[in-house]
């Protein structure tokens, strides 16, 4: 339990019955979406303990490739150490906790920029500089605290809180449902980053409504795919939505479905915030970082099986910009959403249960953490 729980804070996430089947459910309190008690707690005992991709494993192929980041406000780094491994520390200089690298490179050894103390690439202390006649000094006390790292698809996982549950059992039915569709061919082309004002749950929200909004919101990406073919399963861990592309052309969109959608969508979502959107010969992937309790960043990246030829360039082009409008489109929402959860007038709302039951399953897979983090009984619910 994460100490000290407040009263009303603990009212709140009770607030939510995740024992209750989607048909008489009614989805958290705006409380969820606007508190920054539940915002703090959701940063502690939900996306402190979440698995993130944070490079790609293309990026860190050599000895003493790196990659740097922040997660929820701990800094890391990521990196192949001088035998192939793959290895992650806490990124705070042990000396005054400056970031000891930042972005992305390849070094022999990590040096901090702020009184040059050093690092190997095992995160073992080699120097610190004008600290003679200092007593008591431990350098393997000293070495950059490990974190947990995994390599999955294409990428490098770290998890910030050493107690991680692990993440293979977490993603082995995803993987093999992504590897019959062949993404070890894809490479990644480039990133994007999107800045909301909005929580990050209502973007997870939206993603996850089963395509409840994509004929009201969506034209282009309605004239793709055949909505009468949507689809919705749910796993422990995750769900997966999917779609086939629709049979004729459609006047909304330049875009050729058959192309871009193949033989069908795949749009996977694994707890608590990354997205994964399969389809034809590319992928996008949407990873959502909360920034408080009203803002997040989505860090969208690009992966296509083919990159070379003007054939291929102007399909990466089309498929990158359907990808943008379709982004923007769901800022507009999302923002909108977050300004309504806002009103005096709201409090919650409903589930269409023929579509939102993706929705239902991440908000009681959430609160089976928050409830667990505040001490209410029946957590496992």
């Amino acid at each position: 339990m994460l100490e000290p729980i407040d009263a009303a804070l603990r009212d709140e996430v009770a607030r939510f019955d995740p024992t209750l089947p989607v048909e008489e459910a009614s989805t958290p309190p705006s409380s969820w979406y606007v508190s920054g008690a539940i915002w703090e707690l959701e940063r502690r005992a939900v996306l402190g303990r979440a698995w993130q991709p944070v490079a790609s494993l293309h990026e860190l192929v050599e000895p003493g490739a790196y990659a740097s980041g922040c997660s929820v406000g701990e800094p890391w780094v990521v990196l192949r150490d001088d035998e192939g491994e793959l290895r992650a520390f806490a990124n705070a200089c042990r000396h005054k906790g400056r970031e000891v690298v930042r972005g992305q490179g390849r070094a022999e050894s990590l040096v901090c920029g702020y009184h040059a103390w050093s690092y190997d690439l095992r995160g073992r202390l080699r120097s610190a500089p004008r600290m003679a006649g200092i007593r008591g000094f431990d350098r393997e006390a000293l070495s950059l605290p490990s974190l947990p790292v995994r390599a999955w698809g294409p990428w490098a996982w770290i998890a910030t809180d050493p107690q991680a549950p692990a993440l293979a059992p977490r993603v082995a039915e995803l993987d093999a449902m992504l590897a019959r569709t062949g993404w070890d061919r894809l490479r990644l082309h480039s990133r994007v980053s999107w800045t909301l004002a909005c929580n990050w749950k209502v973007y997870v929200d939206n993603y996850l409504d089963g395509g409840y909004h994509v004929p009201h919101m969506h034209p282009s990406l309605d004239a793709q795919i055949d909505m009468a073919s949507y689809r919705i399963e749910l796993f422990e861990e995750f769900s997966v939505q999917t779609a086939a592309p629709v049979a004729a052309a459609d006047p909304r969109t330049a875009v050729d479905p058959t192309q871009r959608i193949g033989g069908g969508a795949i749009y996977a979502w694994l707890y608590p915030n990354f997205m994964i959107n399969r389809y034809g010969p590319c992928m996008d992937t949407n990873l959502v970082i909360p920034l408080g309790p009203d803002r997040c960043r989505v860090d969208y990246e690009f992966w296509f099986e083919e990159g070379e030829g003007e054939a291929a360039r102007a399909f990466v082009e089309q498929s990158i910009e359907q990808a943008a409008l379709t982004q923007r489109e769901d800022i507009e929402i999302c923002e909108s959403v977050q300004r309504g959860l806002g009103s005096r007038h709201y409090d919650h709302g409903r589930y269409a249960p023929r579509v939102e039951h993706g929705e239902h399953h991440f908000h009681r897979r959430l609160a089976q953490d928050l409830r667990r983090a505040v001490g209410l009984t029946g957590a496992d619910q």
